[in-house]
C-alpha cells in the first residue's frame, strides 16, 4: 500500500489521479514501439535505472524481452559479452543520465547516434527521463514488491 492511495502498483496509484492516467498510459506504450531505439535496449535502460536506485519494485518488472542472461548480468554490463555496442552505448549514456545529466559528454551522445542516429539520441532521452522519474517515483510512493507467480 502505497502512502499515497491504497494501491500496490504503480497502475492503481495512477487510478487514483484519473487526470494523469491516461496520458501516462498512452506515452509509455508508446515508448516501447519506438522505430528509433530496439524495446531490448530501452528495456535494459529501464533496468539499470532500477538498480542503481536500488528500487526493487522496477527492478521486478519486465517490459520487454532481453536476450537470454542479459538480465542477470546487467550489473557487469561494461565487461560482459552479453551486450553488443549499440546497448554498452546506451547504457553508458543511461548510468551517466542517472547520476548527473550536465555530465553526460559529447562522446557518450555521439555513440549513441552513431548506432540510433540523432533521432534514436532523442528518443533515448525522452525514455530515460519517464523511467527515471517513474523508478524515483516508485520509491517515494513506497510501492511494495508483489509476489512473482510461480515463485
Amino acid at each position: 500500500m502505497s502512502w499515497l492511495a491504497d494501491a500496490a502498483d504503480r497502475q492503481q496509484v495512477l487510478a487514483a489521479m484519473p487526470e494523469l492516467a491516461a496520458s501516462y498510459t498512452q506515452l509509455y506504450a508508446q515508448l516501447w514501439t519506438l522505430p528509433q531505439l530496439p524495446a531490448s535496449s530501452l528495456e535494459l535502460c529501464r533496468l539499470r535505472l532500477a538498480q542503481l536506485h536500488n528500487s526493487a519494485v522496477e527492478w521486478q518488472k519486465s517490459e520487454a524481452e532481453l536476450a537470454p542472461g542479459q538480465r542477470l548480468a546487467l550489473v557487469d554490463w561494461p565487461s560482459s559479452e552479453l551486450f553488443d555496442s549499440a546497448e554498452r552505448a546506451c547504457l553508458d549514456f543511461c548510468e551517466v543520465y542517472a547520476m548527473d545529466t550536465q555530465a553526460i559528454t559529447d562522446a557518450q551522445a555521439e555513440a549513441v547516434k552513431q548506432h540510433h542516429g540523432d533521432a534514436g539520441l532523442v528518443a533515448l532521452v525522452e525514455a530515460l527521463g519517464l523511467f527515471d522519474g517513474m523508478t524515483r517515483l516508485s520509491l517515494l510512493w513506497q510501492l511494495p514488491v508483489l509476489p512473482v507467480e510461480g515463485q
